[in-house]
């Protein structure tokens, strides 16, 4: 039977040294409340410490969330996928306080189901020659790591049938931390007033299999019957503690941007009648508009899609509706959302109107097995060898999120930039590989890197320009990187 309790004594419930999983992206599902309270009673008495921390994707706005477990002594391990919203403990790992091991969000929202099934771990092309392969550094991202963990304590390099794949294997989780809108006194959950169930069910599974407790965040608790079967995310049998949030709009937010659950903004259908509306959401420059415009010039009809943090998610929406193409395309986000105009930097993962969401997991096996003809990505450095890296930029540990999960199957990958930022792009040579165009091009796939000004395409000669502006800033943008073109 669940146990409902309060929230002062949650952290109590964690051991020290055990192994957590939290549900979430951006602040979608993530369980803030909670980890309040583990940071306040680590802070407070030293315990819990000594964690091991597994997260299948980003779980913040650079303040709250994930970055309240940026405290040395609190984590000994880190195992996620992605920390650029949160600096805190991107500066934890990149000082190496804690050990940071970078795997692919796909490949940890799969996971969960894997050790849920008790399969003895899963098989995929995605991370082949990248940090991730053990034959480089099986994703162990700092030298902590680099020290006290096998390179194959997680990834291991197999051959099946002449072909290379890699094997990600089972971790062992001591401790589940989830939410879900409501629960009944049965501790039956439901995230019917949530953006996305996520991974909360796999998670829960997985920790149950495992023989730990799994503790859910919840804003309500209702009588038997009130919740709908079909609403039930999370079976009462998986729910050991529930506990309810004393402050929804500070610790249970929709998104960042949306404390409350808005249906209005939030479902539906994207029409011309409310589609400002759904830009007014939040506000962008045209000049990094721009960007997705050149993009989407390579998108066809019928072409399903895929947009990634960043510029990606900021303006291929906004620029398919500009094009007049956002009708006859299928634009869809890695959290699940299929439709709508996808919501960008803090609120990544949501999106304005959709027509439809689906788990995490699923979406990601959608995306691994090739589903996507197009994916937008950003990106940290280029190199002239098609060489991409995302994840260590500046020394700071920001991880690939679904990065190498959706490149790996996607088609086309196109990679959006500002040519006029601060900081070049274009490099000799990137500082790690997230991402190879020359293997990509080996598989039959095709290479492109829009900017405002240019457009350019990778071959087996390298990258040419497909398209450029005659403007003087276009000609002094390209000339800043004649170095890496074919052409040069």
């Amino acid at each position: 039977m669940t146990a409902f309790v309060s929230m002062d004594e949650v952290a109590d419930l964690i051991p020290d040294g055990s192994t957590v999983v939290t549900d979430g992206m951006t602040l979608m599902g993530v369980a803030d409340e909670i980890l309040a309270e583990i940071e306040r009673s680590f802070l407070e008495s030293g315990t819990p410490n000594q964690l091991t921390w597994v997260q299948s994707a980003g779980q913040s706005n650079r303040e709250i969330g994930m970055s309240r477990m940026a405290h040395k002594g609190l984590v000994k391990r880190v195992i996620g996928s992605h920390w650029g919203l949160t600096p805190k403990m991107g500066e934890l790992l990149g000082n190496d306080e804690a050990e940071c091991i970078c795997l692919p969000q796909g490949q940890l929202s799969t996971l969960y189901r894997t050790i849920a099934a008790g399969r003895p771990g899963q098989l995929s092309t995605v991370g082949l020659g990248t940090f991730v392969d053990p034959r480089v550094d099986g994703g162990r991202f700092n030298d902590s790591a680099k020290a006290n963990v096998d390179s194959e304590e997680y990834v291991q390099f197999v051959e099946i049938d002449g072909r290379e794949y890699l094997r990600y294997k089972p971790i062992k989780l001591d401790v589940a931390i989830i939410r879900g809108a409501v629960i009944d006194k049965l501790g039956n959950l439901s995230h019917r007033e949530e953006v996305s169930g996520l991974d909360a069910l796999g998670i829960a599974q997985a920790v149950h299999n495992c023989g730990g407790i799994v503790i859910a965040q919840v804003k309500e608790i209702v009588e038997p019957g009130e919740i709908r079967p079909r609403d039930v995310t999370v079976p009462g049998v998986l729910v050991d503690y529930a506990a309810v949030t004393t402050n929804p709009d500070l610790h249970h937010r929709q998104t960042h941007s949306f404390p409350k659950y808005n249906d209005e903004l939030l479902s539906g259908y994207v029409t011309p009648d409310n589609v400002g509306r759904a830009f007014e959401a939040q506000e962008m420059a045209e000049e990094r508009v721009a960007i997705g415009l050149r993009g989407v010039q390579i998108v066809e009809s019928g072409d399903v899609i895929n947009v990634g943090t960043g510029i990606p998610a900021d303006t291929i929406g906004r620029a398919l509706f500009q094009a007049g193409k956002l009708d006859d395309v299928f634009l869809t986000v890695e959290s699940g959302t299929y439709g709508g105009i996808p919501l960008g930097v803090v609120d990544f993962g949501a999106a304005i109107s959709p027509q439809a969401i689906i788990g995490h997991p699923q979406q990601m096996d959608f995306y691994n097995g090739g589903g996507v003809d197009i994916t937008f990505m950003g990106t940290g450095q280029v190199d002239p060898d098609g060489d991409v890296n995302v994840s260590l930029l500046g020394g700071r540990a920001v991880g690939v999120g679904g990065f190498m999960d959706i490149t790996d199957g996607a088609k086309k990958v196109c990679f959006l930039m500002s040519a006029s930022g601060r900081h070049p792009k274009f490099v000799e040579q990137v500082d790690q590989v997230s991402f190879s165009a020359r293997r990509a091009l080996e598989r039959g796939k095709k290479v492109y890197l829009a900017s405002e000004y240019y457009l350019l395409e990778f071959t087996d000669s390298g990258w040419r320009v497909m398209q450029e502006d005659d403007s003087p800033e276009a000609q002094r943008a390209l000339s800043s990187i004649r170095f890496a073109l074919a052409t040069n």
